[in-house]
């Protein structure tokens, strides 16, 4: 049987890795060291395995072809994706261990269970199983269903793996946020650089070929919207970074509301949050798999130089146990 030693979250930007300097000074220390806690909150657990709820970004599935989720039986894995080293200003790709055999396990408990998944084939000391979970490509799973997933997941940790497998979860994305993919209830047809990405979210990475600096313009694309900050199409509404559905949205994750998470809508996230912020939907999953236990705010700041709301988080679930007494449970974790 599996047991759970660490579960955290945290946002991610372009901008948080390619042009961080953007960013306030002060702001930028303090999500650098709340990421830092984040790293060294995983690595004291000493996790056998990390499940990473995670988004594609049309790196593999495009519009043609879009799972709604999928897991990862692959041997490693390399990020980040080519057309993404030049813009982030990365020059050279990490590769992280999979585990494949304990992906299979997972797989196979979820199948299982009535759970319909694409299996995709493809340094840290830690492997990693990505969960990729769409949130880009309409349809997109319901927020209740997020979190059913990731309760699932937690079922199938300890029933399905071997022996004390050691388990860490991860979520990360969101949170508000309008990034430059096309989206057909929000892209303006007149706009060039959004019918380039269309193009690319629907016909995959042959796109490239002829059209190699899309991403170089991505980046470019979304500085702009930082300068003016606006999203290109209906102007008037939306905030590049709207605080205050991000705070709302946080007091109730680390409160554990699980009622009012999973009452979430795709309308009022997308309305109020952006198209980005479905990206909320892993966190969904890590509540889930973390069966909505309260977890720790360790940062939040609204950074429009980099379009997005940033976040970390930690269930601080070694604190947990340790704080257990006499069996009760604390942080949703038993001793």
């Amino acid at each position: 049987m599996g047991k759970v030693v660490a579960a955290v979250g945290m946002s991610h930007a372009p901008g948080a890795i390619g042009f961080p300097e953007t960013a306030n000074p002060s702001i930028r220390t303090k999500l650098e060291t709340a990421s830092k806690q984040l790293g060294s909150s995983l690595k004291s657990s000493q996790p056998d395995v990390i499940f990473a709820f995670l988004d594609d970004h049309f790196a593999n599935f495009f519009r043609e072809l879009m799972p709604s989720i999928a897991i990862s039986v692959a041997d490693s894995h390399d990020e980040p994706a080519d057309q993404w080293m030049e813009a982030l200003r990365i020059d050279k790709r990490t590769v992280f261990p999979g585990a494949p055999d304990i992906a299979e396990k997972m797989l196979a408990a979820l199948v299982g269970k009535g759970w319909g998944l694409w299996i995709p084939g493809r340094r840290t000391t830690c492997p990693v199983v990505p969960i990729f979970i769409n949130v880009f490509t309409p349809p997109l799973i319901p927020y209740w269903r997020a979190y059913a997933f990731g309760k699932a997941v937690r079922d199938a940790v300890e029933t399905a793996l071997p022996g004390e497998t050691k388990v860490a979860f991860l979520a990360t994305g969101g949170l508000s946020h309008w990034p430059p993919y096309w989206n057909e209830f929000q892209a303006s047809p007149d706009d060039a650089f959004l019918n380039r990405m269309r193009r690319y979210q629907t016909e995959g990475k042959g796109v490239l070929e002829e059209d190699p600096n899309l991403f170089v313009d991505f980046e470019e694309y979304e500085t702009e919207m930082a300068r003016k900050n606006e999203w290109p199409v209906d102007k008037g509404h939306h905030p590049l970074v709207n605080h205050a559905w991000d705070r709302l949205f946080m007091e109730k994750f680390v409160a554990g509301d699980k009622e009012w998470m999973t009452n979430l809508t795709y309308e009022e996230v997308e309305r109020e949050a952006g198209h980005g912020a479905h990206e909320v939907l892993k966190w969904l999953a890590l509540l889930g798999a973390m069966r909505g236990a309260p977890s720790m705010l360790l940062a939040y700041e609204p950074v429009l130089e980099w379009i997005c709301g940033m976040t970390s988080v930690d269930f601080e679930v070694s604190k947990s146990k340790a704080d257990t007494n006499g069996g009760v449970k604390t942080n949703g974790v038993h001793a």
